[in-house]
């Protein structure tokens, strides 16, 4: 039955991309189907992975202590944790843990387990382990920070005093999924704490379980029947490895998609028209960035810096290609977050520009080589930024590809991507923009765009940015971040931003319930179908 299914749905794609006109033919009832780009998937160990798609899985597969619904953001409400309190001097987060909580595999889920899990992220130290580390948890105070009291209780301290929203926002990211310890217990190959073995399988004790992934084609989970909330409606959800625009388009117009992600603004604005979807257009905590390396004698001048700002065509592109993948924003505060501004003084003027590099001592422009990412819209906004700096006399040496390691590296002269910060907080944008606390190529800060690109950030941003993350009084804290959101502006900074991020998304109008999460934790199981 199943590749019975699955041969259908190969030849409907062959057949849509043939025939202009293909008849409709719509997924079953029951079964969520969603087209993805799985390229940038490499792994489903929630304790590792820090890419979108991947994310939306592991949201379905695990669960977390605290959870953030997507139309109320910024109030954290119980998950697993069915409440936790606050100690009087802002450093011990007590939590009840939920009673009756399987695991896939049928083990009851415990305080343990989440011990175990929480210390398994800061001890492995890869990228997401950031979620808590910022906080002052680290491989050799985790064990003594984060205990399980008793079977229901876990007790996490923090060495400082934080605004007690951040620790509780962090344990809502998918970062923070608590695993099936007893089950991985025999998983586990050289000390990797069963990390290989969730490349491709789950110990989760989500809505949906891991049926099976082969990597670039197909995922395929399936409704848990003992899931604590009751099981989903959908009895299966797919994804399907589908990376061409035009193809997504093709198969979601003709029914035999529920969901297609990673579309043009061309296919977009096609199936708008075409009335058979809804296009959702998700707000991210993140931006569409140019990164100018510091360490390049020509790029770290402030005036440089400057021109670049008046290279960006903000208001042509916000009509054409980020039309549905961005809101024009230049200052670093997201939009609804505390001290988020709506001034952009920034607009495409191109004699600006020159007039700028003639001050820097560049009246005849330069050449520099342009890495950006080879995806929609990204390419697209380069394009635009390549033409417009040539008639400055900037000549961009534009190169796609995958050159993120570069950037990481710091070996780069300019370089433009998107970001996508999950906490719903205005520290998170922050920490990455606007802190480097040592600058030096061996402090190896690879996780802060601000020390990719080299910039030392000004020692007043940096300070405001560590006080806000630690004031506890709201108002003080919002009167902080509307002071540095002015004061990165006046920067010049080196991370030149031009569009809040938005996640765009087709969904056929009978696929109920499927919303999507700023944060990256769209759920499944709240998705129902009708007519």
């Amino acid at each position: 039955m199943l590749r019975r299914h699955f041969l259908t749905l190969a030849g409907a794609v062959a057949m849509s991309a043939a025939l202009p006109f293909a008849a409709s033919a719509a997924t079953p009832k029951d079964q969520l189907v969603i087209a993805t780009n799985m390229s940038s998937m490499r792994g489903l160990d929630p304790h590792e992975l820090n890419q979108l798609e991947a994310a939306e899985v592991v949201a379905n597969l695990y669960e977390r202590l605290i959870v953030l619904p997507a139309d109320k953001i910024n109030e954290p409400q119980p998950g697993l944790a069915e409440s936790w309190t606050v100690s009087d001097d802002g450093k011990t987060f007590t939590f009840k843990i939920r009673s009756g909580v399987k695991f896939h595999s049928g083990n009851p889920l415990t305080a343990k387990d989440v011990e175990w899990s929480l210390r398994r992220l800061v001890k492995l130290g890869l990228a997401p382990s950031t979620d808590l580390r910022q906080w002052g948890f680290s491989a050799d105070n985790v064990d003594s920070l984060i205990r399980a009291t008793d079977d229901q209780t876990v007790e996490i301290k923090t060495a400082d005093v934080w605004n007690a929203d951040l620790l509780l926002l962090s344990l809502a990211s998918f970062s923070t999924s608590i695993l099936d310890s007893a089950f991985l217990a025999d998983k586990e190959k050289d000390g990797d704490m069963g990390r290989a073995y969730l490349q491709t399988a789950d110990a989760g004790s989500g809505p949906y379980s891991l049926r099976s992934w082969r990597s670039n084609e197909t995922l395929i989970a399936e409704a848990f029947p003992d899931y604590w909330q009751g099981a989903p409606a959908m009895r299966r959800v797919l994804l399907r490895h589908l990376p061409e625009s035009s193809a997504q388009r093709l198969q979601i117009d003709a029914g035999d998609m529920d969901v297609a992600t990673r579309l043009s603004s061309t296919d977009l604005a096609a199936l708008e028209a075409g009335g058979n979807v809804e296009i959702q257009k998700t707000p991210g905590f993140g931006f569409y960035y140019v990164a100018l390396n510091q360490k390049d004698e020509i790029l770290s001048n402030p005036k440089v810096r400057e021109a670049f700002r008046y290279l960006i065509d903000y208001d042509g592109l916000s009509s054409t290609v980020m039309k549905y993948y961005g809101i024009k924003q230049q200052s670093i505060i997201p939009a609804g977050l505390p001290g988020a501004i709506t001034e952009n003084p920034y607009k495409l003027d191109i004699e600006k520009a020159k007039q700028l590099l003639a001050e820097a001592g560049y009246p005849n422009g330069f050449s520099k080589t342009y890495y950006a990412t080879p995806v929609t819209p990204e390419y697209e906004v380069a394009q635009s930024l390549q033409a417009n700096a040539a008639k400055a006399g900037i000549k961009l040496d534009l190169q796609g590809g995958d050159h993120i390691g570069k950037f990481r590296d710091r070996a780069f002269e300019i370089f433009s991507a998107r970001s996508g910060e999950r906490l719903p907080d205005p520290h998170a944008v922050l920490a990455s923009y606007a802190t480097n606390a040592n600058n030096a190529d061996e402090a190896k800060l690879t996780g802060l765009l601000a020390w990719r690109s080299a910039w030392d950030v000004p020692k007043d941003i940096q300070d405001m940015v560590l006080a806000a993350a630690h004031e506890t009084d709201k108002a003080k804290r919002a009167d902080l971040y509307a002071k540095i959101n002015k004061a990165y502006l006046d920067s010049s900074p080196a991370l030149v931003t031009s569009f809040q991020r938005t996640d765009a998304k087709a969904v056929r109008k009978e696929v109920k319930g499927y919303i999507g999460h700023s944060t990256w934790l769209t759920r499944w199981d709240t998705v129902t179908k009708g007519e």
